[in-house]
């Protein structure tokens, strides 16, 4: 794949995440390609409106020729994966997005595979694992669930970040009355 085709693909899996949100969430503000908190997140969604609960999503497209049960290998390093570096990103939802064209993802079992790391430290919180699927013809990418996200302990460090990042951007999507 060139360059502007995976940049075009990776654009689309954006919009798929997107709306994967917007149908999950009550009313949610989303953003693309955030700076949250000094940590680049591809999608970042607050619920009701903005001061609820903050959904951040960071997209790890799969290398030509690399399947999802390889990516999950390379989730297991903590040097090398994003689950880790997402683990204590100051939000209480937290998903990697795996993108790809991996047919075989369906007969892909994730408790073969979900890294250990995925849970927050004490517990409360688990890193959810997306796949937005990239070999099918439908016009409109699909996001399929392979690990539920589980809420991360709230703080006012994120209530504060999310307070303050509604009032300095504009959102991507958002209900306006």
């Amino acid at each position: 794949m060139i360059q502007t085709d995976m940049q075009q693909e990776l654009g689309r899996a954006k919009n798929a995440l997107q709306d994967y949100l917007i149908h999950k969430l009550l009313i949610p503000k989303v953003y693309l390609d955030a700076d949250w908190n000094g940590t680049p997140v591809d999608v970042l969604a607050i619920d009701r409106a903005g001061v609820g609960d903050v959904h951040a999503v960071k997209m790890v497209p799969l290398e030509p020729g690399i399947n999802i049960r390889a990516a999950f290998v390379l989730f297991a390093s903590p040097s090398l994966s994003p689950v880790e570096e997402f683990r204590s990103l100051p939000s209480h939802y937290r998903y990697v997005a795996v993108v790809g064209d991996d047919q075989d993802w369906r007969k892909f079992n994730p408790a073969d595979g979900i890294p250990w790391n995925s849970l927050a430290e004490d517990g409360v919180g688990r890193v959810g694992i997306l796949y937005v699927d990239l070999s099918e013809d439908d016009p409109k990418l699909q996001v399929r669930v392979i690990l539920k996200a589980e809420r991360f302990r709230s703080s006012k460090e994120i209530v504060e970040l999310a307070d303050r990042y509604v009032a300095e951007h504009t959102a991507n999507w958002e209900v306006r009355e």
